[in-house]
């Protein structure tokens, strides 16, 4: 069994975020994750302990991008850059896409009587009733890390078609001559934002690159410094 089969068939989401992943703004959650401990694979035994891992996700709100703003980005060996022209061809080089960008903190671990069934149960009875945002997920152990991102790519699957339809109905996926409508009132936030100090004319000058909006957007960037 390779290690996808490996962590699709024992990575279980006993408790899923009480929201989906927010359009606008800023999306936290605290997750759980309870494995059984390394050193039980030497043993037949059934594990009566387990190792909780405690940390926090946060997802930025979705980026509207590209196929072709994909294609231009760097760090694509040919194989994937062939790949993306073949998307290009098939849904047009400027048909919109979501971009979610994903940090994790891990804050604690602990080991706790119990086996991780049990124990992962536990969990979701005392957390349920939260209104927060929180996940427990049983997982596996060397491989937690791994059983992190599978619930990171299931929450992005059922948040994305509502992140979809809100930008849509917004106009915010709208394409103006190559770049999200989306993306133009960012790189213009982020100019008024460096203006007063707040950001790194740097960032701004990456993102205008990034686009290939540096031409058409000089004259403001140049106002930065002044």
């Amino acid at each position: 069994m390779n290690l996808f089969d490996l962590v699709m068939k024992n990575t279980k989401i006993l408790l899923t975020p009480k929201n989906t992943l927010s359009t606008y703004n800023q999306t936290k959650v605290r997750y759980h994750i309870v494995t059984e401990p390394v050193y039980e694979d030497s043993f037949e035994l059934k594990s009566e302990e387990s190792v909780i891992r405690h940390g926090v996700v946060t997802a930025q709100n979705p980026k509207v991008i590209t196929s072709d703003f994909i294609y231009r980005m760097s760090g694509f060996g040919d194989e994937a850059k062939s790949f993306l022209r073949e998307l290009n061809r098939v849904l047009g080089k400027n048909e919109p896409a979501l971009l979610y960008n994903y940090k994790n903190e891990s804050t604690d671990l602990e080991i706790v009587s119990g086996n991780p069934d049990e124990v992962s149960n536990r969990i979701k009875s005392r957390l349920q009733s939260s209104k927060a945002n929180h996940a427990v997920i049983r997982g596996v152990n060397s491989l937690w890390d791994v059983s992190l991102l599978k619930f990171i790519f299931d929450y992005t699957k059922s948040s994305s078609q509502n992140n979809f339809n809100e930008l849509n109905q917004s106009g915010l996926l709208e394409i103006k001559d190559g770049v999200p409508i989306s993306e133009r009132k960012r790189i213009e936030e982020l100019i008024s934002l460096a203006k007063k100090g707040k950001v790194r004319p740097e960032d701004v000058h990456k993102e205008l690159n990034d686009w290939g909006l540096f031409e058409e957007y000089q004259d403001q960037f140049f106002s930065i410094m002044k």
